[in-house]
């Protein structure tokens, strides 16, 4: 059922996601970080923040083709805690309508909840209306909005909607991400 592979995110990615759409669609939701904000830059920025441990980057593969489908990231990871945070998730435009976006979320998820975590947090810009409908309807919760939490890389202060997971709701999320890839395999 594995339609997209989650691979630790590499120097060898670089290019393909400098080729990808991803580099003009960045600066619609990505935060300001303090080395500037050019491709390069936060490409370094992800990299550094994963050999320290801040985060957990991805490029995503999808499996049928080995076609370059895009990157996501485990952020405010706390082994501790059994929490995580899914993040900076981007697909190509030819890929965010069939199988690859639901094939991604069960991935990200899968693999979190085999690692035991239990709470799993969404922060999306609450401009972002297709990525806030996308977690609303694998069944996360509105927990709250967290206002001028963050300043864009487009210049400006975002209101930021907090949603989660936790127990049971992971597992009714993966049944019916299964489904909706399934559903979508066929199609």
């Amino acid at each position: 059922m594995a339609d997209v592979r989650l691979d630790l995110l590499t120097e060898g990615h670089r290019a393909p996601l400098a080729a990808s759409g991803a580099v003009a669609a960045m600066w619609q939701w990505m935060p300001v970080i303090p080395t500037g904000t050019n491709f390069d830059a936060y490409f370094d920025h992800t990299l550094a923040d994963a050999r320290t441990g801040r985060s957990i980057p991805f490029a995503i593969t999808r499996i049928s083709d080995g076609a370059f489908a895009g990157v996501a990231a485990y952020l405010e990871v706390s082994r501790t805690h059994r929490r995580l945070r899914i993040g900076y998730q981007w697909h190509p435009e030819e890929m965010r309508s069939g199988v690859v976006p639901a094939a991604t979320a069960l991935a990200l998820i899968g693999r979190a909840k085999a690692c035991r975590i239990r709470r799993i947090e969404y922060l999306i810009d609450e401009e972002n209306v297709p990525a806030i409908k996308s977690v609303e309807r694998i069944g996360a919760s509105r927990e709250g909005l967290l206002r001028s939490h963050m300043r864009a890389a487009k210049g400006t202060w975002a209101n930021m909607a907090l949603y989660s997971l936790v127990d049971s709701e992971i597992r009714a999320a993966m049944t019916l991400l299964q489904d909706r890839v399934a559903a979508l395999q066929i199609a």
